[in-house]
């Protein structure tokens, strides 16, 4: 039995700027919208019964987070959505794999991880309107 584990990563400077765009636009046809906040989360599908390792997850935490940034990688998400807020997550299908995930599988397979056999990223952005 595989579970799915998550990654999220906290938006950098340039996340932030393509977020500001993003409600610009956004902003035309929902007036209301008061702000977008965005992460990347990495799905990564764990094949082995028991949970990783403190090794393994320190492996994967590295992998997916920026190597001048500090903790910059969590498994809670950063985003935290209040009553009125809207969350949504971008991404591929789930039903087949994509070409994103054989890489990112092929660099943890090379980094000791054999139990990913596919990371599918996905973009979830934090919609905040008013009431």
């Amino acid at each position: 039995m595989s579970s799915v584990l998550h990654f999220y990563v906290r938006p950098s400077g340039h996340e932030r700027a393509a977020s500001e765009y993003i409600q610009r636009k956004l902003q035309r046809e929902l007036p209301e919208l008061q702000g977008v906040k965005t992460e990347q989360c990495y799905n990564v599908n764990w094949t082995v019964e028991s949970f990783p390792s403190n090794r393994e997850m320190k492996k994967l935490t590295w992998l997916f987070g920026c190597p001048l940034l500090l903790d910059d990688v969590a498994q809670e998400s950063w985003l935290r959505p209040g009553p009125t807020d809207l969350l949504l997550e971008v991404g591929p299908r789930l039903n087949f794999s994509t070409p994103t995930s054989s890489n990112i599988v092929s660099v943890c397979q090379a980094a000791g991880l054999g139990a990913v056999d596919r990371v599918e990223p996905t973009r979830r952005y934090l919609l905040s309107v008013w009431p």
